[in-house]
């Protein structure tokens, strides 16, 4: 493995995140104790939690939606939290089950 270093910014080639999960299929607050995994917003639902032994407040936790429903468009913000994150979704709330995917980095 490679690596390379600038200031603050530090490559390493050959990252794989593993043990995915996929918890889309139950929309809503979840327990997942991974690094990585896909959930979905519930039918009126304007945020989730994510509880997550891997998460601290420090941690930054990237989510990318999977779909856009027709009310929650985009993702507005991630707060992580001492062993969870919570994202919140734009709009008035989901009008079916969205999809989102999210990845811890610590």
């Amino acid at each position: 493995m490679a690596n390379a270093s600038i200031s603050d910014l530090e490559v390493v080639t050959n990252l794989r995140l593993t043990n995915y999960i996929d918890d889309s299929a139950t929309p809503g607050d979840r327990t997942v104790n991974r690094l990585r995994g896909k959930n979905a917003f519930a039918i009126g639902a304007t945020s989730v939690v994510i509880t997550n032994s891997l998460v601290t407040a420090n941690s930054q936790v990237i989510c990318t939606l999977e779909f856009s429903d027709a009310t929650l468009t985009s993702i507005l913000r991630v707060i992580p939290a001492a062993g969870s994150f919570t994202v919140t979704g734009s709009g008035i709330g989901a009008t079916a089950a969205t999809k989102f995917s999210w990845v811890v980095i610590n």
